[in-house]
């Protein structure tokens, strides 16, 4: 008999044109709601009570003092709406559970420093009033207003936190937010959303209603990208990408899947960190290697039936990408205008792979089955012809 399977996911969702002005214009948000938005982002006049206080943050800066601000200024308030990319989201989302739970701030900074991924222990909040979280994202593919999962800047590395507390009460879809989003980072985010989906189906077992699901989201992103790849996309459609990064998280996509199974994504999370590069970019340097082992036979990474399973969706929507996994995840990146990070030194290399096994190898689950030198060979693999001049120069500013 198979497994169980459930599905949850209680944040109300409202997509459309418009939606913020509705969306809050119709909840009660109290006397006293508190405003975190990207200071790289317009805020147009919203239907917001007088005692409102309007926090910028800077998202290239989110990090434990970003929460901290938050916290500080959110003590007395009744509500929070949280406008911006992933990074604003997450410290919204994180200092929010701050706030009403104060007693974990203990467990987060020493649960923290050990392990990469951080599931946070219940607790009650100590608050008798709830403070509802509003979510509204000026960004596509990272799914952070549907998702009970942040990512924490800490002085150990970049931290990926799981609690259902830290799921905001409402979600916003309005694409008016993503209009100024420049066609790179929209593009990405396509990819995201698609890596999201594919890379679970890869390191998973069949699930008809999981693969069906994972399908139609992959099949609506790369069809996006096309269009993206030929001219600007339109509201509509703009709306239809936002609603495909939440759909990643809240349909049955993921349901059922292997835990860490996405094993690319942990990687690529040390590369980042190491070179300064968006998380995007160090995926795409090493994601043809790890696959391109799968498709040898390598099981630690993946299923190769599955993979070409999983590619096969993507070239049903562009039959002109090659077969081979490697030349297919080539020919999309060079397609859709997709950049890898600069070629890292060999010590950043080595950076990368160590802070994989401090963080997420060794007797942590995530890769803890696969060998030290594995990882090493994954990260020289991606990058044979050695150090870019640019990165060494980062890598000395980084240094001093």
């Amino acid at each position: 008999m198979n497994s169980l399977r459930e599905a949850r996911n209680s944040v109300r969702v409202t997509a459309g044109a418009g939606a913020t002005s509705a969306v809050l214009s119709r909840l009660s948000l109290g006397e006293r709601p508190l405003v975190v938005r990207d200071g790289a982002v317009d805020w147009t006049s919203m239907p917001l009570p007088p005692g409102t206080t309007e926090l910028r943050i800077d998202a290239q800066a989110a990090g434990l003092g970003t929460i901290a601000e938050i916290v500080s200024a959110g003590q007395r308030s009744t509500a929070v709406v949280a406008l911006g990319g992933g990074s604003i989201l997450d410290a919204a989302k994180i200092a929010r559970l701050l706030i009403t739970t104060p007693r974990l701030a203990l467990p987060l900074r020493t649960l923290t420093a050990r392990s990469g991924f951080v599931r946070l222990p219940e607790a009650n909040a100590d608050r008798d009033v709830r403070l509802p979280l509003i979510a509204v994202p000026t960004t596509i593919g990272t799914g952070s207003e549907v998702s009970s999962v942040a990512c924490l800047v800490t002085p150990w590395g970049r931290r990926l936190l799981f609690s259902p507390e830290l799921l905001p009460d409402h979600a916003v879809l309005d694409p008016a937010h993503t209009a100024t989003l420049p066609r790179l980072l929209q593009m990405e985010g396509l990819i995201e959303v698609i890596l999201r989906v594919l890379g679970p189906v890869i390191g998973s077992r069949g699930d008809l209603a999981a693969d069906h699901d994972a399908q139609s989201i992959v099949s609506g992103a790369a069809r996006m990208g096309e269009l993206l790849r030929r001219r600007s996309l339109t509201p509509e459609e703009r709306l239809f990408a936002g609603q495909l990064s939440a759909a990643s998280h809240r349909s049955w996509a993921l349901v059922g899947r292997e835990s860490y199974a996405a094993k690319h994504w942990y990687l690529a999370n040390e590369l980042a960190w190491v070179t300064g590069a968006r998380k995007i970019p160090a995926t795409l340097s090493i994601l043809p290697t790890i696959w391109g082992a799968i498709a040898d036979g390598d099981r630690r990474w993946g299923s190769a039936e599955r993979l070409a399973l999983a590619w096969s969706w993507v070239r049903a929507l562009i039959p002109e990408l090659p077969l081979d996994i490697r030349d297919g995840l080539a020919a999309l990146f060079q397609r859709w205008g997709l950049r890898a990070v600069d070629a890292p030194s060999a010590s950043m290399r080595m950076q990368a792979s160590e802070r994989v096994r401090a963080s997420w190898g060794g007797s942590l689950p995530a890769l803890g089955r696969i060998a030290p030198e594995a990882i090493d060979q994954i990260f020289a693999a991606s990058f044979p012809a050695g150090a870019d001049p640019t990165t060494k120069r980062r890598e000395e500013v980084t240094q001093k």
